[in-house]
């Protein structure tokens, strides 16, 4: 059938500026042809509108070129009578939680994932394989795959969003990435990127855990297979193996396999010092950051983290400096306010504390930790810091028992009251749920008290760490 000339009039001049250029969604398209999204979608069922979709995603992720577009135009257009088309189904972003809610909410949580981690779920099982990102400064017998420019435009933009560390940054770097690698199934760098994302989405979105970790491998592993000498995907696997199967020792040669590929990747320092940190190592988590820093010292993640090693390596005050220097420089990122409330709290600075607890709840959104911010507050207006431990920890239980708080923080604060057999049973029931919280139990502050208790000890074995020295054994 001929092209309607009604509609080539409304695009004519449009082709020419548009040509090659990629359209995000059906709205785009329908502007495109200055047409509605009924008739566009009816175009794409009836007459082949080249219209790609994510793999195994919602119909409405969507996304054309403007090249195809104009040479389907070229070949013959439908008339102009719309049909009813379904309606779209939205693509919704998972707002952002904090880590220890994701840890023991997420497994309750599978209603409200993001449309687009289906899709993934399809690719990724059709494939195998685990890299992580691109590499600062490549080894000089590295060759570079060059991916067509409009793949690499796709993995640029998925690189910023992800650098936002915010949940609809995370979600839309994986749909960026997704159409990178169904365009160009042979790019390492982005499955390298991909299995960065899945890596870190459950901290900062509902999305488990054990649904994110198993992708990360698989599109790690992908990139291995497609580029071997990848350093970025062998840190990336490095991070799922320390962090979901907990193969300590794999992990360690995993990251020194890729700092041997490129030793410039700061990425991969930071990564691997952070697992050093929680096996409670002081002299090369340090030295392994400020590696990271110096490769990278606009990164806001790694100057949070070197201060949080400060802080486990004694030097508080250090710590404490940079943190508030952050948080005042980024209101909006989540870390700083966090990590100050650990530190806060061990100290005793109980109003400090609920400050920034309570504003690291806000930043994540998190309905849950500010009923604990009320009652705690509460507490310790009553009864002074004894009062907002007990209060604290009467609220964490309703909220664990609501699948709102991980059981592995209601054992801290029962530790801190002294209340050490019901600080056992949580922490027991934190191994049973598998809480990723579990991995800082060698080195968290407020088991300093069952530090010489023979249960924790074990626990802490088992968890697959040397138990702290107990002061004066």
């Amino acid at each position: 059938m001929r092209a309607d000339t009604g509609v080539r009039g409304q695009v004519g001049q449009a082709l020419a500026s548009k040509r090659d250029r990629r359209l995000r969604d059906w709205k785009e398209i329908a502007a495109f042809f200055g047409r509605d999204e009924r008739t566009v979608r009816r175009w794409e069922q009836q007459r082949g509108l080249p219209v790609h979709r994510i793999s195994g995603g919602a119909r409405s992720l969507v996304f054309a070129y403007t090249d195809e577009l104009e040479a389907w135009l070229r070949g013959g257009e439908p008339a102009q009578q719309d049909e009813a088309a379904p309606p779209p189904v939205e693509f919704i972003p998972a707002p952002p939680i904090m880590p220890e809610a994701a840890a023991a909410a997420p497994k309750s949580f599978g209603s409200r994932r993001v449309l687009v981690f289906g899709a993934i779920a399809v690719l990724l099982a059709a494939l195998a394989g685990a890299v992580v990102t691109r590499d600062v400064v490549a080894p000089p017998q590295r060759v570079i795959y060059r991916p067509e420019s409009r793949v690499q435009d796709l993995y640029l933009d998925a690189v910023y969003h992800l650098g936002t560390r915010q949940a609809d940054g995370f979600t839309h770097a994986i749909q960026l990435l997704t159409e990178a690698t169904t365009l160009d199934p042979h790019y390492a760098d982005a499955y390298v990127k991909l299995a960065e994302a899945y890596n870190t989405i459950s901290q900062f979105t509902l999305m488990p855990a054990n649904e994110a970790y198993p992708r990360a491998v698989a599109a790690a592993e992908r990139a291995i297979a497609l580029d071997p000498d990848n350093a970025g995907a062998y840190a990336a696997l490095a991070f799922t193996t320390f962090y979901w199967t907990k193969d300590f020792p794999r992990s360690r040669e995993l990251f020194e396999r890729a700092i041997r590929l490129d030793p410039n990747a700061a990425q991969t320092h930071h990564w691997y010092a952070l697992t050093l940190m929680v096996s409670g190592e002081v002299a090369t988590p340090l030295a392994e950051i400020s590696r990271a820093q110096e490769l990278n010292p606009e990164s806001r993640a790694i100057v949070a983290n070197k201060a949080l090693i400060l802080f486990y390596a004694g030097r508080v005050d250090d710590a404490v400096m940079i943190l508030q220097q952050l948080a005042k420089a980024e209101p909006n990122l989540r870390s700083p306010p966090e990590y100050l409330a650990t530190i806060y709290l061990d100290q005793g600075r109980f109003t400090d504390f609920l400050r920034e607890y309570r504003r690291a709840a806000e930043i994540a959104n998190n309905g849950a930790r500010l009923a604990i911010a009320d009652a705690a507050e509460k507490g310790l207006r009553e009864a002074g810091g004894e009062g907002l431990l007990s209060a604290m920890y009467d609220e964490q239980i309703r909220q664990y028992e609501r699948n709102l708080e991980p059981a592995y923080k209601v054992a801290g604060t029962a530790a801190m009251l002294g209340l050490k057999d019901e600080a056992i049973r949580y922490i027991q029931e934190a191994v049973r749920r598998k809480e990723e919280d579990m991995l800082g139990i060698r080195i968290e502050p407020p088991f300093k008290a069952l530090w010489s208790d023979a249960r924790y000890r074990a626990i802490v074995e088992q968890q697959g760490f040397r138990p702290a020295e107990v002061p004066g054994a």
